[in-house]
């Protein structure tokens, strides 16, 4: 890195103020533009010149304050994530040696241009994007490995158990495999994700033979929907599937490392629960779990779900609230009792201290919360701020945000689509930058007398929660729009009334128990977080009876959110009257926002789960208990409160035993067969037949079956009105020239079906 870099009188890109020493190379074309613009002038009224000069001058000063103070680095993490995103989106996999050997040549540009400040801005610019882009195919290549084709029949698996979900409807495992060849499975991953009935799972560490039936692999629910395949697979799984009977004991072997430390760790972990159910019951009992040892399986649904519409979900998760909590209360705890000894006050660097401690139990916390990306991502946040206090500096900046980024999808770059770290980094970035912006006040006189400073203490809390709700709720709402289609009309009322009761009672707590445990003293702790825990859910419930809590709405497109982030982005680092260009995204962001176009039929992968749209809107579905995690997703993108067992939700079909058939918006039927026998019909009386079986030849309608769902994903039709009546458009959710490692391989393309003629005979001797 340049030494010069962090010279005020030249800034992070060099001084972009400073007038070039190289002689004018087209003074004729400014010549002619100044005329123009002189005699522009000359046209507007005086008054409205004088403003625009003013402002002209007011930008500049701007311009070259923000380029000289080197904040035009804060830019750099913002590159380098859209970098990743560009990686993300290409529709084949990028060639690596490429990419890395762009970001080298773009990085040795950068040294030779940096005599040129606007010239070597930009290549850096370009090469953060580069970087980013060359990361995620590091990345891919890195956890590179096969996934598991779903067989005909059951497999036998044999391996040992690296990871337990207890889930209110049944278990859930990682099975770490044996080497070795599986019969019925080829290729043969290293992590197989299934699912257990409940209370089945054998305890993590456990050697176990499971008969298996494999699934086909995650993937989106339908066009533009969440791709839930591409996480599992950077986790490592190479497939998924559930149990056929219980887990049988194998013969005993020596685990992996791997499984060897998760074993430790989920000993502690079930310690601590039942050390923390010993004292406790119910719900408080089941969050105090979820906060302290990561574990939310036990959760009630419905709990859960008033916590989701109040706008309280973010506690339930091990995040940056909790993070910040556990170090903070450490930190203080630490410093505050050591200055109570005045030798170790002036003999001893207690604040480092005090960061060491912290910055210490919270890496345990992250251990034994999970480990999950989001605490990860939490983790290294506060490892930066605890560490700025250790060298002495500023310890929450903007430029701290920044490095946290960078260092997360460095090494993680797929969570850069993942919702959890979007609104992570959206609530952090908007609030250190409010934090700045409101950094004078804290030199305002504080008024004498502790009751004087009592209140402005109390001024200070209720404020400050309440603006770090309404900044935090602001900045993340339109990404619980795009990923979620839900909004919580009353958060901010729902985390002024329940944020003390968890910064002073439930989290402060929850880690005393943890120092209790082994002195066994910790049942002094556990009571007072369960009282604080009680009055969280019991807010929750309240907020969650208003009308209107549910904020369910349409999805906006990724257009939207895209421009939304960018006036985010604009508005939160630049300063003075630059942030004034953050109006343009946010304009253009509210002028696309309606929802993409709704399809009218949406047919599932498995041929039998088919929705419709009805005369009133709403999608009617057939088959939804078969595909019950599909057809939420369609609920969800809907904005539709149904679930996939709702009574009525298949109400648009008549069935029969042969089939289905429901009306279509544009005239005339969809048919979901059943039996071959109903094919003859359907295809004379339907536009559309779905069916698992071989259609007739010579059917007129427009025929889907489980061949041409396996390459396309759901399909997805959009009525198109027009001059002749209307037209159906087709949108599959795979589209055939897109083939990502994370995705299943497409089967070959059909050979295509000789004509039919009007000879039967020859027809038959061509079969």
């Amino acid at each position: 890195m340049p030494s010069d870099w962090n010279d005020p009188q030249r800034g992070i890109w060099g001084d972009m103020t400073q007038q070039d020493q190289r002689p004018a190379r087209s003074s004729g074309r400014a010549a002619v533009l100044g005329g123009a613009r002189t005699a522009a002038r000359r046209a507007m009224p005086p008054g409205l010149a004088r403003v625009l000069d003013v402002l002209r001058a007011r930008l500049a000063a701007d311009l070259a304050a923000e380029a000289t103070s080197g904040r035009l680095i804060l830019w750099l993490p913002a590159a380098f994530t859209l970098g990743i995103l560009l990686y993300f989106g290409a529709a084949q996999e990028p060639s690596l040696s490429v990419a890395v050997a762009l970001f080298a040549v773009l990085c040795g540009g950068a040294v030779l241009l940096r005599a040129r400040a606007v010239a070597f801005g930009a290549v850096v610019g370009v090469a953060a994007v580069a970087a980013g882009f060359a990361t995620g195919s590091v990345r891919t290549a890195l956890v590179a490995h096969e996934i598991a084709a779903p067989g005909k029949g059951p497999v036998r698996l044999s391996g040992f158990v690296e990871r337990v979900e207890h889930r209110p409807k049944g278990d859930r495992i990682l099975l770490r495999l044996d080497t070795g060849p599986v019969k019925g499975m080829d290729p043969v991953p290293r992590l197989v994700r299934l699912t257990l009935r409940k209370g089945w799972a054998p305890p993590v560490g456990t050697h176990v033979t499971q008969l298996t039936q494999l699934l086909p692999p995650l993937g989106p629910a339908m066009p533009g929907a969440h791709d839930f395949g591409r996480n599992p697979w950077f986790a490592g799984i190479g497939g998924v599937g559930y149990g056929l009977g219980k887990p049988k004991l194998a013969e005993p072997a020596e685990p992996p490392l791997s499984v060897r430390l998760a074993m430790a760790v989920e000993a502690v972990r079930d310690s601590l629960s039942r050390r923390i159910r010993a004292s406790l019951a119910g719900t408080p009992a089941e969050i105090a779990v979820a906060l302290v040892a990561g574990d939310r399986s036990a959760i009630a649904p419905e709990v859960e779900e008033s916590m989701r519409v109040s706008g309280l979900t973010h506690i339930l998760s091990i995040s940056g609230l909790h993070m910040a909590l556990v170090a903070g209360t450490l930190f203080v705890f630490v410093r505050g009792g050591l200055a109570l000894v005045p030798a170790l006050a002036l003999g001893f660097p207690i604040k480092s201290l005090a960061a060491i401690v912290a910055l210490t139990g919270s890496a345990a916390y992250l251990v034994l919360s999970g480990n999950d990306v989001p605490a990860q991502r939490s983790f290294v946040m506060t490892a930066l701020v605890l560490s700025g206090v250790l060298v002495g500096r500023p310890a929450l900046t903007l430029r701290t945000v920044g490095v946290a980024a960078v260092l997360v999808l460095a090494f993680t770059p797929e969570a850069a689509l993942d919702p959890g770290t979007q609104m992570s980094f959206a609530a952090t970035l908007a609030l250190v930058a409010a934090y700045e912006r409101l950094r004078p006040l804290r030199v305002l006189p504080r008024p004498d007398g502790w009751v004087g400073q009592g209140v402005v203490w109390l001024a200070v809390l209720v404020g400050g929660t309440a603006l770090t709700s309404l900044v935090a709720g602001l900045a993340t709402a339109p990404y619980g729009i795009f990923h979620f289609q839900r909004v919580a009309p009353y958060g901010l009322l729902a985390n002024l009334a329940a944020m003390p009761a968890v910064s002073f009672l439930v989290m402060p707590f929850g880690l005393l128990g943890v120092l209790l445990m082994p002195f066994g003293f910790d049942h002094l702790a556990w009571p007072v977080m369960g009282k604080g825990i009680e009055i969280m859910v019991a807010v929750s419930d309240a907020i969650s009876m208003l009308p209107g809590a549910d904020g369910r709405v349409d999805t906006v497109g990724a257009p939207t959110l895209a421009l939304f982030s960018l006036g985010l982005t604009a508005l939160c680092l630049l300063r003075g009257l630059l942030t004034t260009v953050a109006i343009v995204p946010f304009a253009l962001a509210l002028l696309l926002s309606g929802a993409p176009p709704r399809p009218d039929i949406l047919i599932a992968p498995d041929a039998q789960t088919v929705a419709v749209r009805g005369p009133d809107g709403r999608l009617s579905v057939l088959g939804a208990r078969s595909q019950r995690l599909v057809v939420e997703q369609w609920m969800t993108r809907e904005g539709d409160m149904r679930k996939a067992g709702a009574e009525g939700l298949a109400a648009l079909f008549t069935c029969d035993p042969l089939g289905c058939t429901a009306p279509l918006p544009g005239g005339g039927t969809i048919a979901v067969s059943r039996r071959a026998e109903s094919l003859e019909a359907d295809c004379l009386e339907s536009r559309i037949v779905v069916t698992r079986d071989m259609p007739p030849r010579h059917c007129p309608a427009q025929v889907v079956t489980p061949e041409t769902l396996q390459r396309t994903g759901t399909l997805a039709y959009h009525f198109r009105k027009g001059t002749s009546g209307g037209e159906w458009q087709v949108e599959p959710t795979r589209r055939p020239h897109v083939q990502r490692p994370w995705m299943q391989p497409l089967p070959p393309e059909p050979a295509p079906s000789r004509p039919a003629t009007d000879d039967p005979e020859a027809d038959a001797a061509s079969e």
